[in-house]
């Protein structure tokens, strides 16, 4: 999928890790789950990292399902296949943090809906506000 959903940066061991659809509060559709999929498959292999840090940009950290992209039913995205072990794309997107060999925090903001709920159970750590925290620790 050409359109990006998910940045990491990565600095001294930690991976900001951030959903990038601020305009839909970060809701998923299928670019997402690929998005988040391939961010934790990356973080699998990335040498020195310590720590995960996941967020989502703009008011919301995930609004959950986007109804919209999903509604028509031909995304071809298949729920049987487990594609990632043990889990299907759609499970992947909260259980593939538990596979990664560090701590991942989860700090949500604003909503965490559905689907957003699931991706905060995955995390090693949760914390939730109302507003978007600003980033001091670099």
């Amino acid at each position: 999928m050409s359109e990006r959903r998910v940045s990491i940066e990565f600095s001294d061991g930690i991976a900001d890790v951030r959903l990038t659809r601020p305009d839909k509060m970060n809701a998923l559709d299928p670019a997402m789950f690929a998005g988040i999929a391939d961010a934790i498959e990356t973080l699998n292999g990335m040498a020195g990292l310590r720590a995960v840090v996941l967020s989502g940009e703009g008011r919301a950290f995930c609004a959950g399902l986007d109804m919209a992209s999903m509604a028509g039913g031909g995304t071809d995205l298949d729920l049987g296949t487990r594609s990632h072990g043990e889990a299907n794309l759609f499970q992947q997107v909260a259980w593939g943090w538990r596979t990664l060999p560090v701590p991942v925090i989860a700090a949500a903001h604003g909503i965490a809906f559905g689907g957003g709920f699931q991706i905060l159970s995955g995390a090693t750590s949760a914390s939730s506000r109302r507003e978007p925290a600003v980033r001091s620790w670099r």
